[in-house]
């Protein structure tokens, strides 16, 4: 974690820098997966082509004061932590100077998000050592998110951003829809499409779930799972919850996330509004076991986002059997094209009649939408495959061949 004084340090693994025999750097912001789903896939995927033997790995970690929450799984990379603040970055050049010794001898980067400190340093830092890097925008050049703030990013694009992106020796986009939001950008680098991998546990039960919310025991379970934020339609989901509880009584909505920029407050009010206390539980944030126990005891998953990139948790849900209700802007038309959910204009009444059909629907028929999802994220959304589309990703931008695997655009 960062001290309060913002004074750059490693954690746990050793008080050093960096080894200087690390191939490729990791650099993002956030490890706590209170963040969103980045904090999660990152770590994942870096420990995982660190365990191919082919790299070494580390992990450039900007972290707020106190941020102490470390995925697990990750004891055998070096992991560094640096100040999000960028008036940290500007009155301390020891803190420059350090990040430079961090990376001179990195024969590549792979940069996690954009209008970011931790992007802003580190493809400036990449581009003055001339060390290739890799970007990946995670949603951020979406239509909606380029209008949250618009007239600070387009100021930020004109200055930085363009810059950074177009320094890039390749961008790599989750969805073909993140490369078309790269081409729209302005951007004419080469573009990676790949995706992002889950892990499912093998074996996973309700009962961690339901021995802490008793009182859920037996109920149909709607699961929202992610940042309490507007972009996620909770403004839509409760409204539509609204309209349906009193026909199906023994259903019961659940939002397990994070709170981020007091929502949960304005969503309490609307619930008390509505008359939904008893139809609608927030837990909070679900880590680990809690986490997936909670999808065990679900029976449907539900993001009526406004804006994504590629979400983990639809992911583990439909690795977990559920079946799914998300958004067409979630970036996947395959949950419709294998049966394995709906996908739906993020409005009020497309996502009403969505939530009735699984609701009218037979257990069996439910069932059978669940395991297609299964299947789907079987074929399509495993690491192992993952690790070696990036792989070839990393070795051709090191000067190797073209990747074999890889959807270049």
């Amino acid at each position: 974690m960062l001290s309060e004084n913002l004074t750059v340090r490693h954690i746990e693994f050793n008080q050093g820098s960096m080894s200087s025999s690390f191939n490729w750097i990791s650099v993002l912001s956030h490890l706590d997966t209170r963040y969103g789903g980045l904090s999660t896939v990152v770590p994942q995927l870096s420990s995982l082509l660190a365990n191919t033997g082919s790299f070494s790995i580390g992990l450039a970690a900007f972290c707020n004061p106190g941020e102490e929450y470390t995925p697990p799984g990750i004891s055998h990379l070096n992991v560094s932590y640096w100040p999000t603040s960028r008036s940290a970055w500007l009155r301390d050049s020891t803190i420059r100077s350090r990040f430079r010794n961090e990376i001179k001898s990195a024969e590549g980067l792979h940069i996690h998000g954009l209008w970011e400190q931790s992007t802003a340093m580190a493809c400036d830092t990449a581009r003055a050592l001339q060390i290739p890097y890799v970007l990946s925008a995670h949603g951020m050049l979406e239509p909606w998110a380029l209008s949250n703030r618009k007239w600070k990013k387009i100021i930020y694009s004109a200055l930085f951003e363009k810059a950074n992106v177009e320094g890039a020796a390749c961008l790599h986009a989750l969805t073909r829809a993140e490369a078309e939001d790269y081409r729209r950008f302005g951007s004419t680098r080469p573009v990676a499409v790949i995706p992002n991998g889950v892990f499912i546990p093998e074996k996973n039960s309700s009962d961690l779930f339901i021995s802490k919310y008793p009182a859920l025991k037996n109920k149909k379970i709607l699961l929202f799972l992610g940042r309490i934020h507007y972009k996620k339609g909770l403004d839509i989901l409760i409204e539509s919850w609204a309209e349906l509880s009193a026909k199906w009584p023994e259903a019961h909505l659940v939002i397990a996330g994070p709170d981020f920029e007091e929502t949960k407050s304005k969503l309490e009010a609307r619930i008390n509004q509505l008359n939904l206390v008893r139809d609608v539980t927030f837990t909070g944030m679900l880590r680990g076991d809690l986490k997936w126990s909670a999808m065990a005891a679900a029976d449907c998953f539900v993001l009526p986002s406004y804006s994504e990139g590629l979400s983990v948790s639809i992911l583990e849900a439909m690795g977990m059997g559920l079946p799914v209700i998300i958004s067409n802007r979630c970036n996947l038309p395959e949950v419709s094209q294998a049966d394995a959910g709906w996908v739906i204009e993020p409005r009020q009444s497309a996502l009403t009649s969505a939530l009735a059909e699984w609701l009218s629907n037979s257990t069996e028929r439910n069932k059978e939408i669940g395991n297609e999802g299964s299947q789907l994220v079987a074929r399509r959304y495993n690491w192992s495959i993952i690790t070696q589309q990036f792989t070839e990703l990393y070795q051709w931008v090191q000067g190797g061949p073209q990747p074999r695997t890889v959807d270049l655009v």
